[in-house]
């Protein structure tokens, strides 16, 4: 059909022509898609304060041979506190840059929109840096775990055995996850991609593995098991997914302001 209805969050806009933007979403039923705003940046467009970014909308769009079309939107909620936040602003460009990265165009994958939108919620919810910090933390363990390239805590990457956590223990970013004490003898003898990670570092891993975004209702982190985490995290980001963000350079600049 030409026309279908869908639910998605605006990723990002660029311009198109004079008059034109093309508006990416991350949709609930289509994966990624890329739609026409037409006359959005005319003076009495109707619609452009309802493509801003981060903007979750139900949408009507009509598709075309080369450029599909917005037929119609109406905005659920329009997320206007991380647009008008420059600290909220920072981290939901972050998760939005992601998504966008990671997404594919008529490819359902309905729990990388679900997870966007309840970290959106849970930013809006959130007062303090640190708490910041904790929602986007965990946004990046779970889109490793939605994308099947988790860390793996539990066994060995080069032995198989499986692993007794301790107070200090040896992660392979090139691997993958945890070395035993054996193994990772021989990798601590020049080999690079080897960090040290707390007992404390691997306990939230973990638990955001397996539970998700509940944990950070209750969930204590230092600022070093924070810093170690994060860490490791864009090491691993980078290094399996090859990606780099251009929002990431702005949120450090945020957060070293404090």
């Amino acid at each position: 059909m030409p026309l279908f209805n869908t639910e998605g969050i605006v990723l990002k806009q660029f311009d198109l022509g004079e008059a034109d933007k093309i508006i990416t979403f991350i949709t609930r039923d289509m994966g990624k898609l890329r739609a026409v705003a037409k006359g959005v940046r005319k003076t009495r467009s109707s619609i452009s304060g309802l493509v801003l970014p981060f903007s979750y909308a139900e949408v009507t769009i009509y598709r075309g041979r080369s450029l599909d079309k917005i037929n119609r939107i109406k905005v659920k909620y329009s997320f206007s506190p991380l647009r008008e936040d420059l600290t909220r602003m920072a981290y939901a460009s972050y998760m939005a840059e992601f998504i966008e990265k990671v997404s594919v165009e008529d490819d359902n994958n309905r729990a990388l929109f679900s997870l966007l939108l309840s970290s959106f919620h849970r930013l809006l919810k959130a007062e303090e840096i640190s708490e910041y910090n904790h929602i986007i933390l965990a946004f990046k363990i779970r889109i490793l775990v939605i994308l099947g390239i988790k860390p793996e805590l539990s066994s060995c990457v080069d032995c198989g055995q499986q692993n007794n956590p301790g107070s200090i223990n040896i992660f392979s970013i090139e691997r993958g996850g945890l070395l035993c004490h054996n193994c990772s003898s021989n990798h601590m003898d020049g080999m690079g991609g080897v960090q040290k990670i707390s007992g404390e570092s691997l306990r939230i891993m973990a638990n955001i593995i397996d539970s998700g975004l509940k944990p950070l209702d209750k969930l204590k982190i230092s600022t070093q098991a924070f810093e170690e985490l994060d860490g490791l995290l864009d090491s691993f980001i980078t290094y399996h997914l090859d990606l780099r963000f251009k929002s990431l350079d702005f949120l450090h600049m945020i957060r070293d302001l404090g």
